[in-house]
């Protein structure tokens, strides 16, 4: 189990807007890339990042997870993932005043946050699935009950103060659960070829 707190992500303009323009349908204009801009700068003293993390080989999650495993794969990986409540709360003060384009500013810039804070633990977890010739899958969000609650209570994600209550079980909107199969990185016939051919001439320089 590893857990790791307050490290820095960087927010993206590009994605930002995207998010607006979709759920908004808002145009993105110079001006509403100059608006997000001033947002991720004032964001950086409102974001809480933590992320908690573990990785079950096959044989334990079979026996400890509800998710259907694949004949490949060889272990599961469960991320919990945080951005802190700051950011829901400043959307929340906006919405109260009815200052509805800054609402939807910190919607967009928690999601991109929380997108970042996830890829950040992925990231790390992936420098541990090379040395073991395997790759990820994408992160699959652990959204109904019957995943949120033991996957919840294995990784304890109070630890990184998620609130969670366990006859209730859902997640806050500042915060994450999902995850990701490994599977053996496939060695291609032509990579074997060129091992083969190397081998060779190492030989025949001897």
């Amino acid at each position: 189990m590893t857990k790791i707190k307050n490290f820095r992500i960087n927010l993206r303009t590009r994605e930002v807007a995207r998010w607006l323009k979709n759920r908004q349908g808002v145009s993105v204009t110079p001006e509403l890339e100059a608006s997000i801009d001033q947002g991720i700068r004032e964001s950086k003293a409102l974001l809480e990042t933590a992320a908690l993390y573990t990785t079950l080989n096959r044989q334990t999650a079979a026996k400890t997870l509800p998710i259907e495993l694949p004949r490949s794969v060889t272990a599961v990986s469960i991320i919990a993932a945080t951005v802190g409540p700051k950011l829901e709360e400043a959307r929340a003060a906006a919405e109260a005043q009815q200052n509805s384009a800054e609402a939807w500013l910190h919607a967009a810039l928690q999601e991109e946050a929380l997108n970042q804070t996830v890829h950040f633990a992925v990231r790390l977890i992936q420098e541990q699935a090379k040395e073991e010739e395997c790759e990820m899958s994408s992160p699959v969000p652990a959204q109904d009950a019957s995943l949120l609650l033991p996957l919840a209570a294995l990784l304890g994600i109070q630890r990184i103060a998620i609130p969670f209550d366990v006859n209730s079980p859902s997640l806050p909107s500042y915060s994450r659960l999902v995850w990701t199969l490994w599977t053996p990185i496939a060695k291609s016939s032509s990579r074997r070829s060129d091992s083969v051919r190397v081998e060779k001439e190492k030989v025949s320089a001897v």
